[in-house]
């Protein structure tokens, strides 16, 4: 088994929706949330901030395991949350209105 250094961060795209609660799997602030996230937007924040991903697509969340979401992983020694975060502002920043 990987050590927790090697393992990959999951990036769900339910963490990132406007539309869910926190106890649904949001878990970003609602202000940095957007509506009908697509995994492509996921993949190129996270190339922007200059980290390793992957992408799988095929991949369903736990939760909503009907759905098929797909989901990023990221090899990256930084926290979670703050990778998170991070990706959520440049993918809000990148959104046009």
């Amino acid at each position: 088994m990987p050590s927790k250094k090697e393992r990959k961060k999951v990036l769900w795209p339910v963490y990132f929706d406007l539309h869910r609660k926190r106890s649904e799997g949001r878990r970003v602030p609602k202000g940095l949330a957007v509506e009908n996230l697509e995994i492509p937007e996921i993949a190129r924040a996270i190339k922007s901030m200059g980290l390793e991903y992957e992408v799988d697509y095929d991949a369903r969340y736990p939760a909503f395991w009907w759905r098929e979401s797909g989901r990023v992983l990221v090899k990256t020694d930084m926290k979670k949350e703050k990778l998170l975060k991070k990706a959520a502002e440049i993918i809000k920043n990148n959104r046009v209105d």
